[in-house]
């Protein structure tokens, strides 16, 4: 093998190596973040009237604890919501309006272990 032949080697492995650290160090945040936050959860549910018939449109409201912003979703056809990947290291609220009128405020704890939450309402439609 010539001198040059083993020039070239060395800068293609050097080359190899940059990439490698590169993608490496590209992955690494990523991980970390997920290892910050391992838990995400879901919240779903019902809203019927004391009927059981399912209310569509109803309002259903979730607000983070720690930030006091609130989403919103209008149930649909069956009077099903979903929120998907909540914090799993954060208190939250939540509670139906339908024609104008909240319901009970019911609360989801960090330290609950379901990563799936369900929480059906049951509320006046008259």
């Amino acid at each position: 093998m010539t001198s040059r032949t083993r020039t070239q080697h060395r800068w293609l492995a050097a080359a190899v190596v940059c990439v490698v650290a590169v993608a490496l160090a590209g992955a690494l945040p990523a991980r970390a973040k997920q290892m910050s936050n391992p838990s995400l959860r879901s919240l779903s549910g019902r809203v019927s009237d004391t009927s059981h018939e399912p209310i569509r449109g109803a309002i259903v409201e979730l607000r983070n604890s720690n930030t006091l912003e609130v989403v919103t979703y209008l149930t649909d056809d069956n009077g099903r919501y979903n929120f998907k990947r909540l914090d799993g290291n954060v208190d939250y609220e939540v509670w139906v309006i339908f024609r104008g009128k909240p319901s009970a405020t019911r609360s989801i704890s960090k330290f609950d272990s379901h990563m799936v939450k369900v929480i059906n309402f049951t509320v006046r439609a008259y």
